[in-house]
């Protein structure tokens, strides 16, 4: 399926916050020029049990405009995931919405992944940061650096080994 002139809002799992910047994003665009796809949307995700906040705040959103993806464990794993659901799915621009404190990895992860994909453009929401957030991005930058991002993968398995793998990764809501 081919979406070369439509874009896809990717909302990063990690804190609801983030969602509505991809709203607002959604919201600038016409009718059906833009997807969103909610990442890690497993019964963690901080945007489930609150899909009034979906329903209610978010009404202009078309459900049918909304897929997510069940089974990312890590940032690395997003890509991957996402990689996988462009094979299927072609978008001619993908907006990747993150906090502003992840946001440096983040590009280095999908940099690596995607080969400088210039159909990528990520955006850092600025919200009160946590101490512990901040140390736990330190590390996680560091464990990536050192190619030891599996280290945060689901069970400490190989991701492309992994049950979850042979599961549907795309679904609408």
């Amino acid at each position: 399926m081919s979406f070369n002139h439509k874009t896809l809002i990717v909302y990063l799992d990690g804190d609801y916050r983030r969602f509505k910047t991809v709203a607002d994003i959604y919201k600038k665009f016409k009718d059906g020029d833009a997807h969103i796809l909610i990442t890690s949307f497993n019964d963690n995700n901080q945007l489930r049990g609150k899909i009034d906040l979906l329903n209610d705040n978010y009404d202009f959103i078309d459900e049918s405009h909304i897929l997510t993806e069940y089974y990312s464990t890590s940032t690395y794993n997003n890509a991957i995931e996402i990689e996988e659901i462009l094979k299927k799915i072609n978008y001619g621009h993908i907006i990747i919405v993150t906090s502003q404190y992840h946001i440096y990895r983040t590009r280095l992860i999908f940099k690596d992944r995607f080969k400088n994909d210039s159909r990528f453009k990520f955006i850092g929401v600025n919200h009160h940061t946590t101490m512990v957030e901040c140390i736990s991005e330190i590390i996680k930058l560091g464990l990536y650096l050192m190619k030891n991002y599996k280290f945060f993968t689901k069970d400490n398995l190989l991701y492309n080994k992994s049950k979850y793998r042979s599961l549907s990764r795309l679904t609408y809501q």
